[in-house]
């Protein structure tokens, strides 16, 4: 049985719940906080490395690129049909952000909405 979880936007923290998890987004968060490599049983799996990024056009595009390669398997697995990630540069209220938004639409035709931050330079 999955457990949900329980995400704080504010922090990126998660806690399990004892509620049966009813859609992808413990797939989300896992696919977009584990870095690439630390997974025991597939070492693709996940965000890859990238250390001090500047807060750029050009880093917004390979965060969005990386996302969506993250995401990738739940494409080839069915469990999704379409994943949208759109990066913003937080330039009005903290420099050090890029903010990262993601849509998934599930298999049964449901979607689901997760927002996270990726601290830039």
């Amino acid at each position: 049985m999955d457990f949900s979880l329980i995400i704080d936007n504010q922090t990126g923290t998660a806690d399990m719940s004892f509620d049966q998890c009813t859609n992808l987004l413990n797939n989300v968060w896992l696919s977009l906080t584990v870095i690439q490599g630390t997974w025991f049983h597939r070492p693709t799996f996940g965000m890859p490395r990238r250390e001090r990024l500047k807060n750029t056009p050009q880093t917004a595009r390979l965060i969005r690129q990386d996302c969506l390669q993250a995401l990738q398997w739940l494409l080839d697995t069915g469990r999704a049909t379409n994943i949208e990630v759109l990066t913003e540069r937080d330039r009005s209220q903290d420099l050090n952000r890029l903010k990262i938004a993601v849509q998934v639409q599930q298999a049964d035709g449901r979607s689901i909405s997760f927002t996270t931050f990726r601290e830039v330079v």
